[in-house]
């Protein structure tokens, strides 16, 4: 990365600067980045030095090192062993092909949502879509988007099966995070759509369910 790159951040005031340190290195660096990752302050295919972060944020590289696998787990980044990661960069046309595969699994795995929901999940499902919808900071909202779908595929029983769908979804979300954030319409069109499936898994349709999510998930490739 260049180092102009991050440093403009600190000296624009984005979120890897003036943030309230959290309770560790590895949160306070790991909150910093996914802020300005999903706020597109840091776009795809950019370069994350351990090193020059380190100093930036004066700690160690061992948080930062920390910080950049926990991103990696979230889709945000892709880890190079050595130097640091990369932000992760997918193409339409890759998505395109996602949202297909993601066609044909998800239904598979709504009809196990609706046998295995619970009232529990469904009201961790809520409490997820009343954060989104209080907080006015987008990886708030990017970040709830992901975890409500990850929180009802909970029921599903085939674990397998969930996997595959969270890691195709991780591979898109900063790809997603950018269409949204230019077309508010779509994001409305996203919100509504969160209050509809979690009224379907609720009355355990499956048919209305699986109607929704394949519309969800052509939401980003729509413009």
């Amino acid at each position: 990365m260049k180092e102009t790159e991050l440093s403009a951040l600190v000296r624009t005031g984005s979120a890897i600067g003036p943030m309230a340190r959290p309770r560790t290195a590895t949160d306070f660096v790991s909150a910093s980045l996914r802020r300005s990752i999903l706020n597109g302050e840091l776009a795809g295919g950019t370069r994350l030095s351990l090193a020059e972060i380190a100093q930036l944020f004066d700690v160690s590289t061992t948080p930062v090192r920390e910080a950049l696998r926990e991103l990696s787990f979230e889709g945000l980044v892709q880890m190079d062993t050595y130097r640091g990661g990369v932000v992760t960069a997918v193409t339409r046309e890759e998505v395109e092909e996602i949202v297909r595969i993601r066609r044909v699994l998800e239904p598979m795995a709504i009809e196990e949502v609706v046998l295995g929901i619970t009232p529990v999940i469904l009201q961790q499902a809520r409490d997820i879509l009343d954060e989104m919808a209080a907080s006015d900071a987008w990886d708030t909202w990017i970040h709830g988007n992901r975890a409500f779908h990850q929180k009802i595929y909970e029921a599903a029983s085939s674990r397998r099966l969930v996997g595959l769908i969270k890691s195709l979804q991780d591979t898109t979300v900063v790809f997603v995070s950018s269409t949204l954030r230019r077309s508010p319409i779509l994001k409305e069109e996203a919100t509504a759509d969160h209050e509809e499936m979690i009224e379907a898994a609720r009355q355990r349709d499956a048919a209305r369910l699986t109607e929704v999510t394949l519309r969800h998930l052509t939401i980003p490739i729509r413009n």
